[in-house]
């Protein structure tokens, strides 16, 4: 059986529980949602800002909204939602004309001490295991993905361009498989991939131009093959585009019609079938 499992990125400090209870709240009992937690975030993602009282560049730890813990830990009691790391402080660079992600810009030594301290301090704070590495925007470095390895973190996102991995024997079989799929197939490889001693597994993007007939024929797909869907969203976009949860109730709909099993993100690791 496939595992259906809904990501929800960019949870922090400038998060209101009324925020993720508007576009979650009736899922609970139903399906679990995983959610990629910053744990020390600037209001500033991309030029959107959070909240203007709060220069773009300072971050702010997530220990400082005591109302949206204590709403986290009682969803992690419950078994209703996971955490997973979502970079450390989410902050951007403009460089040569784009936005890059911190996991594209900041030194090797700064993205591995970061990486750690992120992990533990969410795992401390919210007295839960972190077990899944979510780059922001979905970009992440060859120095970055090494801080998530060494983190001992599986990642949320899957393998970019040529080269944007350490080289080894094990990558380029990886990136054969990777393509060869995608030639064969006209899609992108669905299952985890092992690579380095983590596995890395691909999202599928809900924005406010999502395709739906083509997430419909991605969710259908991965039921038939008995891989994982993955949706990545952000809670912050439903506000502006209601439209935007009609799709994914559709898609939980569709799920649950092809027998697909609900899941945390972290679970959809373990499906193996066609590697």
């Amino acid at each position: 059986m496939s595992c259906f499992a809904i990501r929800d990125d960019d949870t922090s400090f400038f998060t209101r529980p009324e925020e993720l209870e508007g576009v979650y709240g009736d899922y609970w009992g139903r399906m679990p949602i995983s959610l990629a937690v910053v744990p020390f975030s600037v209001p500033e993602h991309r030029g959107h800002s959070f909240n203007s009282a709060y220069p773009g560049d300072v971050s702010v730890a997530l220990e400082e909204n005591r109302e949206l813990v204590a709403w986290l830990k009682e969803k992690i009691r419950l078994g209703q939602v996971e955490i997973m790391l979502h970079g450390y402080s989410h902050q951007y660079r403009q460089i040569g004309g784009d936005w890059v992600g911190e996991y594209g810009w900041k030194p090797p030594s700064q993205l591995l001490e970061e990486t750690r301290q992120g992990k533990a301090y969410l795992e401390n704070l919210l007295d839960t295991e972190i077990q899944v590495f979510v780059p922001p925007s979905n970009r992440i470095s060859r120095e970055g993905w090494e801080a998530v390895r060494q983190a001992g973190l599986n990642l949320s996102g899957i393998m970019g361009r040529w080269g944007d991995r350490p080289w080894s024997i094990e990558y380029f079989s990886a990136w054969l498989k990777r393509w060869a799929w995608r030639f064969s197939k006209g899609d992108a490889y669905p299952y985890p991939l092992s690579l380095g001693g983590i596995q890395e597994l691909r999202g599928h993007a809900l924005t406010p131009v999502a395709d739906l007939p083509g997430l419909s024929a991605q969710v259908a797909d991965c039921a038939r093959l008995g891989a994982p869907f993955v949706v990545a969203t952000h809670y912050w976009e439903f506000r502006d585009h209601p439209e935007m949860k009609a799709t994914l109730d559709q898609m939980v709909a569709m799920a649950q019609a092809r027998g697909m099993d609900f899941s945390f993100v972290s679970d959809c690791f373990a499906s193996t079938s066609g590697r």
